[in-house]
């Protein structure tokens, strides 16, 4: 579930610079810097794996781990030794650097002295590699707290879609926060909230050595600004819940205790997962506490015009949500149906508002719904996102789908193919075949499920969708 803030937009009077300057600088780092992450990993393990050294360093590693009591970690490790998924477990052994120390301390008297002159020549060189990558040189490690990790480790990502998520949640609060703070004290509170975020994460586990990167903590501590900055106004949020999107208003405050409980609901509640959902929380109250005594204590430094003042240059297409999610909002749904209906007219078929239209018509059921699913499977032109969420209706149609017109499975069906994973694609085409769909509508689905199949690297039904496009063109 996500909930965010969107109650104004970006007003360039107060251009938002060091909002900017952050989210460059998270960019330049991770494509200038972190770039060179795969190539030093990968020839490291390499390097290792040819000089043999997983066969000498393995039954030391188990005997550490058991005496270090990790007995989780060495469990895991034993499963992918005995599935013989060699690669990985160096990978892990490489990346602990006290298990290294512990070789290079008591290396003499580990190995046999022929072998230990070589490999303490060798190995060296290929944990400087290991050493070298981003998020083991500067990633913040609990057992290891140094100044420059907690600031560094703000401007560190795990991955493409780790960077992009967190600047899309930056640029949607920051540059509020910004403009009402100022430059520099947004910069200075966007930092000591990462920092907090940080040590709050190693408060809970101060013996682990696994590093923490990412800017969701920072980031936290700026949603929570936000929110404080507003207090008790109500103000617009959107949230998507599963196939559920869209937006409503609340009083800003109610939403921060929210926010905690569920980054410390989901630590205690979600083994396994690789979040750090007690960064998110120290970040949350970091950042509340932050605005809330500048507020006590220096309300000058507040740009309280720039809050007071509301938007009157909303689009369009934003009063119409808000209209109807006011209109949900008091449980007026006959209401937000047909104000839903007067937008799609005026605004646009977006599938939006498609979307909204059909979890409306669940309501009513019977013809009224399947028209409404008939609409939303027409859809085209749409974002993968939208194409997931087109499919999860499709996969959670509450009717028959016997009212589901060949157009709308066609449309429906086209679309999916462009998904990695195309059986509900496979499913449709079957379902149209046995309804007898003309050949030219069966045959243009079928290329495009030839076309994915091909791109899936899946050779026996491209072969097989491609014999079929082939038949059903001829017949035409």
């Amino acid at each position: 579930m996500i909930i965010l803030p969107a109650e104004k937009r970006i007003d360039w009077k107060h251009a938002p610079v060091a909002l900017i300057g952050i989210i460059l600088v998270n960019i330049f780092v991770f494509f200038f810097y972190q770039s060179g992450d795969d190539g030093r990993y990968y020839a490291a393990v390499e390097s290792y794996m040819q000089q043999g050294y997983l066969k000498k360093e393995w039954p030391l590693y188990r005997q550490y781990l058991k005496d270090q009591q990790q007995s989780g970690k060495l469990q895991d490790l034993n499963g992918l030794y005995e599935e013989e998924d060699y690669y990985a477990v160096a990978g892990v052994l490489l990346e602990d650097d006290a298990f290294y120390r512990y070789l290079d301390d008591n290396g003499p008297s580990l190995f046999y002295q022929d072998f230990y002159y070589a490999w303490s020549d060798i190995r060296p060189r290929i944990q400087e590699h290991i050493d070298s990558i981003s998020y083991l040189r500067f990633g913040l490690k609990p057992n290891d707290l140094s100044v420059p990790d907690l600031i560094v480790h703000q401007f560190l990502h795990g991955g493409f879609m780790h960077l992009v998520g967190n600047m899309v949640f930056l640029m949607i609060c920051g540059f509020v926060v910004e403009a009402a703070l100022g430059h520099l004290t947004f910069l200075a509170f966007y930092l000591i909230g990462g920092v907090t975020a940080g040590l709050t994460h190693s408060l809970f586990d101060l013996s682990s050595a696994t590093p923490l990167v990412g800017a969701s903590g920072a980031i936290s501590a700026v949603m929570a600004m936000y929110l404080v900055l507003y207090r008790w106004r109500r103000i617009q949020f959107f949230y998507w819940f599963y196939i559920v999107a869209g937006y409503f208003r609340a009083p800003a405050l109610i939403i921060l205790p929210v926010y905690i409980a569920r980054e410390v609901y989901s630590y205690w509640f979600e083994d396994g997962s690789n979040v750090a959902f007690m960064a998110h929380a120290g970040g949350f109250v970091a950042g509340a506490l932050l605005v809330a005594l500048t507020a006590a204590f220096r309300p000058d430094v507040l740009n309280a015009d720039y809050l007071a003042r509301s938007d009157d240059d909303v689009d369009p297409y934003r009063r119409a949500l808000a209209e109807i999610y006011a209109a949900l909002d008091k449980y007026r749904f006959d209401q937000a149906a047909k104000l839903v209906l007067q937008a799609i007219k005026e605004q646009g078929n977006f599938f939006e508002l498609r979307l909204l239209y059909f979890n409306l018509m669940k309501l009513k059921g019977g013809e009224a719904l399947v028209n409404a699913a008939n609409q939303l499977l027409e859809q085209d032109d749409l974002s993968d996102n939208e194409i997931r969420r087109q499919e999860t209706v499709w996969l959670n149609l509450p009717v028959s789908d016997s009212g589901i017109s060949n157009k709308a499975l066609l449309n429906a069906a086209v679309n999916f193919t462009r998904l990695d994973n195309i059986t509900s694609a496979g499913k449709i085409f079957m379902l149209l075949q046995q309804r007898g769909e003309a050949a030219a509508g069966l045959s243009k689905l079928a290329m495009c499920l030839a076309r994915a199949s091909a791109r899936l690297n899946q050779a026996e039904q491209h072969s097989r969708y491609e014999k079929i496009a082939g038949e059903l063109l001829a017949s035409v």
